[in-house]
This record gives structure tokens, sequence and C-alpha cells, in this order.
């Protein structure tokens, strides 16, 4: 507790015991039922003071209790969203690492283009078993006319693989590309 509380409850405790000595006095001469009177008066007043000072210290103590539940409240708040932030700042990084595709050779890239689209086809989908990064860049790099008619063999093949390149080379970027 603090001073001010202290003083709080003190000061009623000493009026209550200086108004019981004086109560406790014998009255001197004609003003003894004069004194008792005001003794009374003031002694009613100090209760109803005490009994404010109860109720205000009641109060408080019900004010730091909501305070204490309000500020637990706003941590879990404050924690939960931290984890979210995090968890959300994972997934963009991992969103951008799937995004940049690996530099491929040029040679690579004529030689599927050069290739018919029929023997490419079990070649790319034995590549994109290896390696899907390396898969979904030589993709990226054909002509399009080329890649489709690859595509369209892959598909024959492995429909679920030529989906699933499909989805990757969209959502790809060339390395250094502009975000």
């Amino acid at each position: 507790m603090n001073a001010r509380y202290l003083l709080w409850i003190s000061a009623p405790i000493a009026l209550s015991a200086g108004v019981l000595w004086l109560s406790a006095q014998e009255p001197k001469g004609g003003q003894g039922a004069v004194a008792g009177i005001k003794v009374a008066e003031l002694a009613s007043q100090l209760q109803a003071r005490e009994k404010q000072v109860a109720q205000k210290e009641e109060d408080l103590r019900q004010t730091e209790q909501r305070l204490n539940t309000l500020q637990a409240t706003l941590d879990k708040t404050s924690a939960d969203l931290s984890a979210r932030e995090k968890a959300l700042q994972d997934g963009l990084a991992k969103l951008e690492n799937l995004k940049q595709r690996p530099p491929i050779d040029p040679q690579l890239i004529h030689t599927y283009e050069a290739m018919d689209p029929a023997s490419s086809a079990p070649a790319m989908k034995e590549l994109a078993g290896q390696n899907m990064d390396v898969a979904v860049s030589l993709l990226a790099g054909m002509a399009p006319k080329k890649a489709a008619k690859l595509m369209d063999q892959l598909a024959l093949l492995d429909a679920k693989l030529a989906g699933l390149l499909s989805e990757r080379v969209g959502l790809s970027k060339p390395q250094g590309a502009a975000a």
C-alpha cells in the first residue's frame, strides 16, 4: 500500500480513538451536555466518513481487478497478433521463394524446344520428378507455342503433373524481375 491509502485508513482510526477517549472523560461543569452532543455528532460524522473511505477502497479494489483483467486480455491479444504476424511473414517469404526461378542454360531450353513433343514429354516428366524448380524454369523459358505442344503431350502421360507445372510456371517469375 502506498502512503495515500495508509493516510485514508489511519486518519479515521486516529479520530475514532480520540473521540472514544474524549467520550470517556468526565464532563467538567455545565458543559457536559453540550460537549456530549458535540462528541456524539463528531462520532457519527467520523463513522460516516469511515464508511465512505471503506466504500472508496472497495471501489478501488474492483477497478484494479478490472484493469488487471483487461491488461491480461490485451497481453494475450498482443501475443496472438505477434504470432499471426510471424506466420504471415513466414508464408510471404515461402511464397516469394516459390516465385523465384533458378537460372537455366539457354542451350537446354533450345534443346527441349527442338525435340519432338512426344519425345520430350517423358523427359520433362522425369526432370520434374527429380527437380521441380528446374522443370518449371525450363518450361517457362521455352517459346509459348513449343511449351504448349510439350504440355499437351505431358498431359497425356500425367495430367496431374502437367497441371502442377502449369500452376508453378504461372506463379513464378524470372529471377531478377521486378516484384
